[in-house]
């Protein structure tokens, strides 16, 4: 399988463990808090909903060349997430459901994975990476839920390709200090170096160190910065 074969799987796997978490969530928790600083269930549906459409816009960019940022500003963002927060439990799940099927509908049929588009960080990445933009949203927002679901639920090459790209993200951005990562269940190790500094081993396994660098729980090592 490709890697955006690979990525296209994770992401409807993901879209339908979120969607169907999310209904085992009664109407009147959507006011409870979340493990997410400042936010309801609710401002996180409302964030998984607004994302899929923010990410349309960017298969519109990737198949027209029109430019459609995903979001006019990180403010326009907090703002709709905000806003999103006060529809009614019925709604909410009417936007997720509409926008998730709408964007999975749109990669599908999109053929241009080579054009250029910028994410919400300001990052130029190919189309191919849209749809691993989703994996990350709708599977980590899934444990966010607070309906039982792990990072342990998580297929192992999801977990690795999680930790792979957080780690990658991290030293691009000079980001944190010097790490080597090892997981126990599959032996895999990753590293952010610092210059001539001596990395922290971190050991754990693949869940647990995905757990820890998604900033979603507590690992003996050092503390990290935020990730997304």
């Amino acid at each position: 399988m490709s890697d955006l074969a690979q990525r296209l799987a994770w992401l409807d796997e993901g879209s339908e463990l979120f969607l169907a978490e999310l209904e085992t969530v009664r109407d009147s928790d959507f006011g409870d808090d979340t493990a997410l600083p400042g936010w309801t269930v609710a401002h996180l549906v409302a964030h998984v909903g607004y994302n899929a459409k923010a990410l349309s816009r960017l298969v519109h960019w990737a198949r027209t060349g029109e430019e459609t940022p995903m979001y006019a500003s990180a403010e326009a963002r907090d703002s709709e997430i905000e806003a999103g927060s006060r529809l009614l439990a019925l709604e909410l799940r009417d936007l997720v459901r509409e926008t998730d099927d709408r964007l999975r509908t749109e990669l599908a049929g999109l053929s241009s994975w080579d054009s250029e588009v910028r994410t919400a960080q300001g990052r130029t990445v190919t189309a191919d990476e849209i749809p691993w933009m989703r994996v990350r949203e709708v599977w980590i927002h899934t444990v966010d839920l607070g309906t039982g679901k792990d990072f342990r639920d998580f297929p192992v090459a999801l977990l690795e390709a999680l930790i792979t790209d957080n780690v990658t993200l991290r030293a691009q951005r000079d980001q944190g200090p010097a790490l080597l990562l090892r997981a126990e269940d599959t032996d895999r190790e990753w590293r952010i170096d610092r210059g001539n500094e001596e990395p922290t081993v971190v050991a754990a396994d693949s869940a647990e160190l995905c757990r820890w660098l998604a900033g979603r729980g507590a690992i003996d090592g050092p503390e990290l910065a935020r990730w997304l």
